[in-house]
C-alpha cells in the first residue's frame, strides 16, 4: 500500500434531522481529517448530510474517489436505516476500502453494528482523533490495524473482540479542525461550529455524553472528566475563521461550557474578554446546566457577543427532575431561563415533558411551569424522553418491560392509556403547528427555531407584532393540549378526547391562517417584499437589506 492513504469521511444521510435546525457542520469528521492530514494522508470530506445526497448519489462518489479507508459518522442516537442501504450497495458493487463507523451513540454498541451491518470492517468508539493516525498509520505499514484502542472488529467464528478506547486528556495538541465544507455551510446559510471543551461533569440518568468520556475505563457508565481548551486557542481560531469566511455566527458545540467549577467560569470570563477585544462584530450560541447560568458572566459573554442560550432544564416537575438525575431544583430552573431572557439573549429550553412513568400530575405541573417561563409552546408540549444508548435510565426502563429495543435502535413504551391519549394530542398539536412554526421561523429570521437574527431594518411596532402573533398562536395550540389534559383529569373517555382535540385544532388552524394573513398583510404594506434575513445580509446605504459574498 502507498504510504500516503486515501481516505474519505462521510456524514451520511438521515431520514430524521435534529428538529428546525439549519445544516451544521460535521466537526466530528473535521476533527479526523485536520489528525490524518498532519500525517500526509489525502482525505475528502463527503457531507452527504447537507446536501441530502442519495444513497446512490454518495456511492457514486465514494467510487469517483477510490478510497483505501472510509470512516462514516454517525450523529443520531441509532444506527440510520439509509447508512444500512448505502453500505448494502457497497457491498453489493465491492467498494473496496476499510469502512470504519464511528460516533457518539454507535460507540456503544459496536457489537450490535457489525452483528447486523456486513459492510462495516470495525466500529471506533470514544474520540477519534488519535486512533483514526494510528489505524492509518499500520495500514501504511502493513501492521494489525484492528489492535488499536478503541476499536471492535470480528474476529474467528463470528466472535468480535473490543478494545477500550483511550481518553484524550490534553486538548490543546489536537489540530483546529478541517474547514473543507465551511464556507459552503455559511452560503447555504447554515452555522459553523466550533468545540472549546468536552464532556460534562453531571450524571444526569438520561445522558450519555458523561459516559462516552469514561469508556476509556472499560467499566458500564463509567463516568468522564470534563476538559476545556485554553481561551487564548479557541479566541485565535475563531479570529481565523472570521479572517477566512467573514464569519458572522458561530454555534459552540461544547454539551457544557462552564463545566460547573470555579475555573471554568474563570476560563469562561477570560474567553469573554479576549473575544471581545478581538471585536470580531460576531455573535455565538452556548449550552449549559440551569445551576452555571449567572447574570455577571453572562453579560461578559454577551458584551463578546452571546446571543443564544440553550439550557437544559428539563423539567418542571421535581419529580421528573429526581428521575432524570438532574441534582436541581425547579427554582433553579425557573431562575435561569428568567435570567437569559432578561438579559435580551434568546433563549432554548432543553425539556422531556414525557416519560413512560409520568402521569397526569406531573404533565400539569411541567406546563404550569412552562407557561411560568413563556416557554408553552407545542414543541416542548410534544417533548419527550429519546433513550440513549449508554444513558443509565435505558437499563431501568428495560427492567420494567417500557424499552423496546430493535438492536440498532431504541424507543420507549407509553403503557398508561391516559398518557398515551395525552401524547397523541400533543402529537396532533405540533403537526398541525408545523406551517406556522415554518412561517415564524422564516418571517423572524431564525438561526434555529429559538435562536433569532435581529433584522436591523425592522421598527420595534412590527416587531412587537410578531412576537405578540407568536405568542397567540403558540396560545392557541397548546391550549388544545391543555384542555385535552382537563378532560383526561375529568375521566373523560380516551376517545372523545381525541375527538374533542380533533376538532378544536380544525377551529386553531382557521383561527391562526387568519391572523397570519392579517400579519402578512400589515407586513408587506410597511417593509414591502418581507424576506428573510440571512447571515450572508448586510444593510446598503438606503437602509434595505442586501447580500454580501
Amino acid at each position: 500500500m502507498a504510504k500516503v492513504l486515501r481516505v474519505v469521511l462521510v456524514r451520511p444521510s438521515v431520514d430524521v434531522l435534529h428538529k428546525f435546525s439549519k445544516p451544521v457542520e460535521a466537526l466530528g469528521i473535521a476533527y479526523l481529517a485536520a489528525a490524518l492530514r498532519l500525517d500526509g494522508h489525502e482525505v475528502t470530506i463527503l457531507d452527504a448530510m447537507l446536501y441530502d445526497w442519495s444513497e446512490d448519489e454518495t456511492l457514486e462518489r465514494i467510487e469517483r474517489l477510490s478510497p483505501d479507508l472510509i470512516g462514516f459518522t454517525i450523529v443520531l442516537n441509532h444506527f440510520p436505516d439509509r447508512l444500512v442501504r448505502l453500505l448494502t450497495k457497497m457491498n453489493e458493487g465491492e467498494v473496496g476500502g476499510v469502512v470504519i463507523v464511528g460516533g457518539h451513540a454507535v460507540s456503544f454498541f459496536p457489537e450490535r453494528v457489525l452483528n447486523n451491518v456486513e459492510r462495516v470492517d470495525a466500529v471506533l468508539s470514544g474520540e477519534g482523533e488519535a486512533a483514526i493516525r494510528q489505524i492509518a498509520r499500520l495500514l501504511v505499514e502493513g501492521g494489525d490495524w484492528r489492535l488499536v484502542p478503541g476499536l471492535t472488529t470480528r474476529g474467528e467464528h463470528g466472535h468480535v473482540k473490543r478494545l477500550h478506547p483511550e481518553r484524550i486528556h490534553d486538548l490543546t495538541t489536537l489540530p483546529w479542525a478541517a474547514r473543507d465544507t465551511t464556507a459552503e455551510i455559511i452560503r447555504l446559510d447554515g452555522v459553523p461550529c466550533i468545540s472549546t471543551s468536552r464532556g460534562c461533569y453531571a450524571r444526569c440518568s438520561f445522558c450519555s455524553v458523561p459516559r462516552f468520556y469514561g469508556l476509556n475505563q472499560g467499566r458500564s457508565y463509567a463516568p468522564g472528566t470534563w476538559l476545556r481548551r485554553q481561551p487564548a486557542d479557541v479566541v485565535n481560531e475563531i479570529e481565523w475563521l472570521h479572517s477566512h469566511f467573514a464569519l458572522r455566527e458561530l454555534l459552540i458545540v461544547d454539551d457544557e461550557f462552564f463545566g460547573g467549577t470555579d475555573e471554568g467560569f474563570e476560563r469562561a470570563r477570560v474567553f469573554a474578554r479576549m473575544l471581545a477585544e478581538r471585536n470580531l462584530g460576531l455573535s455565538f450560541a452556548i449550552s449549559c446546566r440551569a445551576e452555571n447560568v449567572r447574570t455577571e458572566i453572562m453579560q461578559d459573554l454577551k458584551r463578546a457577543g452571546l446571543s443564544h442560550v440553550f439550557v437544559g432544564i428539563e423539567a418542571g416537575s421535581q419529580r421528573d427532575l429526581r428521575l432524570y438525575g438532574k441534582a436541581h431544583t425547579v427554582d433553579q430552573n425557573r431562575r435561569a431561563a428568567m435570567t437569559v431572557k432578561s438579559l435580551g439573549l434568546t433563549f432554548q429550553a432543553g425539556f422531556m415533558l414525557f416519560n413512560p412513568r409520568s402521569t397526569l400530575q406531573d404533565l400539569s405541573e411541567n406546563v404550569k411551569f412552562l407557561k411560568e417561563i413563556g416557554e408553552l409552546k407545542p414543541v416542548t408540549v410534544n417533548s419527550a424522553v429519546d433513550p440513549h444508548f449508554g444513558a443509565p435510565l435505558i437499563e431501568s426502563f428495560r427492567r420494567n418491560g417500557i424499552l423496546r429495543d430493535d438492536e440498532l435502535r431504541l424507543s420507549l413504551e407509553y403503557v398508561n392509556d391516559g398518557i398515551k391519549t395525552a401524547k397523541l394530542v400533543a402529537e396532533m398539536c405540533a403537526e398541525a403547528y408545523q406551517p406556522f412554526m415554518n412561517f415564524i421561523g422564516a418571517v423572524q429570521s431564525s438561526v434555529t427555531f429559538e435562536w433569532r437574527r435581529p433584522n436591523p431594518t425592522r421598527r420595534p411596532a412590527e416587531q412587537h407584532l410578531l412576537d405578540t402573533f407568536e405568542k397567540k398562536v403558540n396560545g392557541l395550540f397548546t391550549g388544545v393540549f391543555e384542555d385535552a389534559l382537563v378532560g383526561l383529569h375529568e375521566k373523560t373517555g380516551l376517545q372523545e378526547v381525541v375527538q374533542v382535540a380533533e376538532r378544536q385544532l380544525k377551529r386553531v388552524v382557521d383561527d391562526a391562517r387568519l391572523l397570519e394573513g392579517l400579519v402578512v398583510t400589515h407586513l408587506e404594506a410597511v417593509e414591502g417584499d418581507i424576506r428573510y434575513w440571512s447571515s450572508r445580509c448586510t444593510v446598503n446605504r438606503g437602509g434595505q437589506s442586501a447580500e454580501f459574498t
